[in-house]
């Protein structure tokens, strides 16, 4: 029990700010902490250590939002509708066309093929290097920068960046 205590103090707020990039949401990405670290306690006896605690973490977490997507059917994102703008030193039609920029990058990363889209969403997001995204895919580092490369080039392209 020390040990799962020791890892929830040092990743669970990384783990969370992971999760809430992936969904959006501050609620869903609360209930998805929980629902992570519950599968990190039943399972840190059997980490083989072929990552970082960190990265093998964010795999359980992005696992639990997938099936939580496949559960509701739909992915959740957070609508630019219910947004408020936050920054008020910029001026509305600047807020208005980052509003419409950060959906828009939002939207290519949700139709990026796999594994584009995963290497994408845990280097950006997670802050997995790319040396241990080759690990989890036990690929060359060279691999994961090239995808990584690729998938950030459909987006510019596909969002119109």
């Amino acid at each position: 029990m020390a040990i799962f205590k020791e890892v929830y103090k040092e990743y669970g707020k990384r783990v969370y700010y992971f999760l809430l990039s992936l969904t959006g949401d501050e609620n869903m990405a609360e209930e998805l902490l929980q629902e992570t670290f519950y599968q990190v306690f039943l399972n840190i006896d059997k980490f083989e250590g072929k990552s970082s605690v960190y990265t093998w973490i964010c795999q359980i977490g992005k696992n639990a939002w997938i099936k939580e997507c496949k559960r509701r059917s739909r992915f959740t994102d957070k609508s630019v509708e219910d947004e408020t703008v936050k920054d008020f030193a910029v001026s509305p039609e600047e807020a208005v066309i980052k509003k419409e920029q950060c959906r828009k990058i939002r939207e290519a990363v949700q139709r990026l093929p796999e594994p584009y889209k995963e290497v994408f969403v845990l280097h950006v997001y997670g802050e997995v290097k790319l040396r241990e995204i080759a690990a989890m895919y036990e690929k060359s580092e060279s691999w994961a920068k090239v995808t990584y490369f690729r998938a950030k080039e459909k987006i510019i392209k596909e969002a119109g960046l």
